[in-house]
């Protein structure tokens, strides 16, 4: 669509075409709107499941399970209101929506002790009469950037993700340019690494099982689909790196894959933050400074779980 001219300004800076967002975003599940279920909830129960949702993935790093490997959230009512700039009784009744709605389940753990909450495994129901930019377009398919993800990853197409997941956040709508000639010999040496490793392993099917796990756990189709790819690609060579060079120490292949099965797109945000921050630095091979800064953070996120003031205050006595 071509732009209305503008012959008045606002008094303020607007985004450009160029303007790369590298701030943390929430992930909110689009089924809170489209599933029949959940779209009368109010807009403080949807945004307190938003911020129990992504609690939870840090409780998954911490590995905060019970016996049957089920993963609880400590989130008080008091310290969530806080983040939410709301009053505590706006949280309780959305905890009771939500409650009632069978999206939570609370265990109380006694005097002293904070409750710990567990999240329901949703099965959404689709909503065919619900549409939602960026989500479609006008015709009511998919985004072309969508698309464009999903053709170049088979696993994006039907199956391969349930729909509980939305779909890429932020819709880069500039035109994708052809590969450089750089790109396309990265692409090919990329696909004779794979397939050199693939062939002395002799374990092709398991090798490429859990490689699309570990994809399937950094959640792709979150960012723009150019970031996407970048970022499968370098996961990829890590994978199947027989060793991987991080200062002065040379890791094996069994301790990089041991790394790569704690990524996830909490991780991978921390990766793109870090990376789109280079204003000054000439990178000369981009793609190992894009496998090593992936590798960095992952490293880091654990050492961040240490550190962190609200975790820590749970351990105090």
């Amino acid at each position: 669509m071509r732009a209305a001219e503008l012959k008045e300004r606002p008094g303020f800076a607007l985004m450009k075409q160029t303007d790369i967002q590298s701030i943390y975003y929430m992930q909110m599940p689009r089924w809170l709107f489209f599933d029949p279920r959940y779209c009368e909830m109010s807009l403080d129960a949807k945004v307190t499941y938003t911020f129990l949702l992504n609690r939870f993935q840090l409780s998954r790093r911490k590995g905060w399970i019970n016996d049957n490997g089920e993963v609880f959230v400590i989130f008080p009512r008091r310290e969530l209101a806080k983040e939410l700039r709301i009053c505590e009784k706006r949280v309780t009744a959305a905890f009771k929506a939500l409650v009632a709605l069978q999206l939570v389940w609370e265990k109380r753990c006694g005097l002293g002790d904070a409750n710990q909450i567990y999240l329901a495994k949703v099965e959404p129901i689709d909503d065919q009469n619900y549409s939602c930019a960026p989500f479609e377009d006008e015709c009511g398919s998919r985004t072309a950037d969508s698309a464009v993800l999903e053709e170049h990853n088979p696993r994006f197409c039907n199956g391969g993700y349930d729909g509980s997941e939305t779909a890429v956040s932020e819709v880069q709508e500039q035109p994708i340019l052809p590969p450089s000639n750089k790109e396309k010999r990265n692409k090919e040496l990329s696909k004779k690494e794979v397939s050199q490793s693939v062939n002395a392993d002799g374990r092709a099917d398991d090798d490429e099982k859990e490689l699309m796990g570990i994809l399937n756990a950094c959640e792709l189709f979150y960012f723009p689909p150019e970031t996407a790819k970048v970022f499968e690609n370098a996961i990829e060579r890590l994978y199947y790196a027989d060793s991987f060079r991080i200062g002065s120490s040379l890791l094996p292949k069994a301790r990089i894959r041991r790394r790569l099965r704690q990524l996830d797109n909490i991780v991978l945000q921390e990766a793109e933050a870090k990376l789109t921050a280079n204003t000054g630095q000439r990178i000369v091979n981009s793609t190992a400074y894009v496998m090593a800064t992936i590798f960095n953070c992952i490293s880091e996120a654990e050492s961040d779980l240490m550190v962190d003031p609200y975790l820590n205050s749970l351990r105090s006595p």
